[in-house]
C-alpha cells in the first residue's frame, strides 16, 4: 500500500480541503521535512478569497509558506543538511514557491523541498530555538527587508499602517533597531494593545487618532497650505487601496512611501498630488536569502514575547477553525497549523 499523507488545498473561492495525496517522491537533490509548525499569513487569505494565486485554478493549490520541522530523508546529492536536522524553510529558494503556486505546500505532514541548498532553502535552527519561533522567521524576513526597502536614518520618523503579522514584525524590528520615533495605526485593539508594549512605539485604532498622533509626534509642516504631518516614511502593511490615498494626501514633501502588504483590489492614485509632493512610492516584495538568515539570527536572541505573537494553536484537522481564527484581528494575532504528533 502506497503510504499517503495529508495536505491542505484551496479547491476554489472561500474553499479549503484537507486531502490525503501521495507521500513525497525523493529526487537525488530533493530532501523531505517533517513540518512540526505552519503559520497562515494574510496572503493566505487573499489566496482562499480569491480560489488560488490570482484567482481560481484549474489544480488545488498547496498552502502553507511559514515553516518548521526535521530533516527525515536526504537526496544522495544533498551536502551540508542531515536527517533529524531542525530547519526552516524559505519558500521561495531556488525558484520553488511552495505554497505560493507551486506544487508544494507547507500545510503538510511531510514536505518535499526539490533542490534543496543551505542557507538558501534550508536554514538549520539553533538547538535553543522552537519550531513555532522557526515559523516565525519567514515573515519577519519579509518585515526585514520592508525596513531595508524603507532607506531609514535612526532619526527617521516612521509611520506604519496595518499590525497585523507583518506589520506588528516592522515595529517590533524597529524597536529592536532602535528608532525612536514610530506611529502605528490598526483597526483591531488586539494588535494596537501588542504594540503599544514596544519601546518607542505608540499605536492607536482609528485613523483620527492617528494623523493626530503623527503631527503631534513627527510634527507638522504645510503643502501649498494644508496642514500635514512631518512624517519621512510611510509603511503600508494593509493591503487596503483606499489608505493609499489618505498617505498620500497626509505626506509632506519628499516622503517615501513603502507597499508591502499585498493588494487584491486595483488602486486609484492621484498623481498630482504625487508629483507636487515628489513622493517616493515603492515596493517591498519576500527577501533575500541574506534577509532570512539574519532573521533567524535576531530571532535566536530571544527578542521577542512569544506570546504576542502566535495567540492560537490548532491542528491540521481543525483547519476551518484555524483560518476563521486567522480572519479576525480582534481574536487572533498569528494563528499556526500545528503538525506535530
Amino acid at each position: 500500500m502506497n503510504k499517503k499523507t495529508h495536505q491542505l488545498n484551496i479547491q476554489g473561492p472561500d474553499t479549503l480541503s484537507l486531502d490525503l495525496v501521495e507521500y513525497p517522491s525523493l529526487g537525488s537533490k530533493d530532501l523531505i521535512v517533517g513540518i512540526k509548525f505552519c503559520g497562515i499569513c494574510g496572503t493566505d487569505l487573499s489566496y482562499l478569497s480569491s480560489g488560488g494565486l490570482i484567482g481560481p485554478q484549474n489544480e488545488p493549490m498547496p498552502l502553507g509558506h511559514e515553516m518548521s520541522g526535521i530533516v527525515i530523508e536526504i537526496g544522495s546529492d544533498i551536502k551540508d543538511i542531515n536527517v533529524n536536522d531542525r530547519v526552516a524553510i524559505n519558500p521561495m529558494g531556488n525558484n520553488n514557491s511552495i505554497g505560493n503556486g507551486g506544487s508544494e505546500g507547507g500545510m503538510t505532514n511531510f514536505l518535499l523541498v526539490k533542490n534543496a541548498v543551505l542557507n538558501e532553502s534550508i536554514f538549520k535552527l539553533p538547538d535553543d530555538m522552537s519550531f513555532e519561533i522557526g515559523a516565525l522567521i519567514e515573515p519577519f524576513a519579509v518585515a526585514l527587508r520592508t525596513i531595508n526597502r524603507s532607506n531609514l536614518n535612526i532619526d527617521s520618523k516612521v509611520a506604519v499602517c496595518g499590525l497585523g503579522c507583518i506589520g506588528f514584525s516592522v515595529v517590533t524590528l524597529l524597536s529592536y533597531f532602535g528608532y525612536k520615533n514610530i506611529i502605528a495605526v490598526d483597526l483591531h485593539n488586539l494588535r494596537v494593545i501588542n504594540a503599544n508594549g514596544l519601546n518607542a512605539v505608540k499605536a492607536y485604532d482609528d485613523w483620527v487618532s492617528f494623523a493626530d498622533a503623527l503631527k503631534e509626534f513627527h510634527g507638522e509642516e504645510e503643502v501649498f497650505g494644508v496642514p500635514v504631518s512631518n512624517t519621512d516614511v510611510f509603511i503600508d502593511c494593509t493591503g487596503n487601496h483606499k489608505l493609499i490615498s489618505d498617505i498620500i494626501n497626509f505626506s509632506k514633501k519628499h516622503t517615501r512611501i513603502v507597499i508591502t502588504g499585498l493588494h487584491q483590489e486595483q488602486a486609484l492614485i492621484d498623481f498630482r498630488s504625487v508629483l507636487m509632493r515628489e513622493l517616493e512610492i515603492t515596493c517591498s516584495m519576500a527577501y533575500s536569502n541574506k534577509e532570512f538568515l539574519e532573521s533567524l539570527k535576531i530571532l535566536s536572541k530571544d527578542m521577542i514575547d512569544q506570546t504576542k505573537f502566535i495567540s492560537h494553536k490548532c491542528k491540521i484537522q481543525d483547519h476551518k477553525k484555524a483560518f476563521e481564527l486567522a480572519k479576525d484581528g480582534n481574536l487572533a494575532s498569528k494563528v499556526m497549523i500545528d503538525l506535530c504528533n
